[in-house]
């Protein structure tokens, strides 16, 4: 295993799951949603408590000025590479209990949540979580724009039988069903469907098509019935 290994496991973040933020003093940047971070570690290591965990969390509360007050919290992350368990990764984070606003002190009931929750991921971070967005990547749009289409691919592909579109196309056994096969074709960047293969696609599913559809009657089939129906109709006169 490479030094970076985890790092560039955990280290790309799906746009989707952030959040621009704004804060006192001009401060700004990017928000990754906590639950999103932990799938992460799910999907790499196993679930949390087995594959991955954390020590029993600790808080201080430290008085500010003008009454206001401030929670922090430590741990430190663990998790399992290789079936041996990790040295302990130290995370701090912080709150505030009661805060001064305009109408006077404000009491956050949520703030020890808060400061766990920013001790978990300033943990993470320290072996490569969401790199990208602490390393200012997603200040640059391009990049941005670069992971919206990675993340919409593998949801494709995700979405996609593992039988080749030919094979699709051909397993398909009304015009509707043929045609959903090609909507998904039709829309694949020309990096993932190159022009020959997608006018390869498209004349096998025309003759699909072609296949499905009911053949029109012919005049000569359309005479043939009309003789049919005069001949019953004779046979069931009765003569006088």
């Amino acid at each position: 295993m490479t030094n970076l290994a985890i790092w560039d496991k955990l280290g790309k973040t799906d746009p989707k799951h952030t959040k621009p933020f704004n804060r006192a003093g001009g401060f700004k940047g990017t928000a990754v949603k906590p639950v999103y971070t932990e799938h992460k570690m799910t999907e790499v290591f196993g679930p949390c408590g087995t594959g991955w965990g954390f020590t029993e969390p600790q808080f201080q509360t430290v008085p500010g000025s003008d009454g206001q007050v401030a929670v922090y919290c430590w741990l430190s992350l663990w998790y399992v590479e290789g079936g041996k368990r990790s040295e302990l990764v130290p995370g701090v984070g912080g709150d505030m209990v009661v805060v001064k606003q305009s109408g006077g002190l404000r009491t956050d009931d949520e703030a020890f949540k808060k400061a766990f929750t920013d001790a978990i991921g300033n943990a993470m971070k320290h072996i490569g979580m969401s790199a990208d967005v602490h390393m200012g990547r997603f200040d640059d749009s391009k990049y941005v724009d670069e992971l919206k289409a990675e993340a919409r691919r593998g949801e494709h592909q995700a979405s996609t039988p593992s039988m080749s579109y030919a094979d699709q196309i051909q397993s398909a056994n009304t015009v509707k069903g043929v045609d959903e096969v090609w909507e998904r074709i039709k829309f694949l960047p020309e990096e993932e469907m190159p022009q020959a293969e997608f006018d390869r696609l498209h004349a096998i599913y025309q003759k699909r098509i072609d296949a499905l559809k009911p053949a029109p009657k012919t005049l000569g089939a359309h005479l043939d019935n009309l003789e049919r129906a005069e001949k019953a109709g004779a046979s069931a006169t009765v003569p006088n």
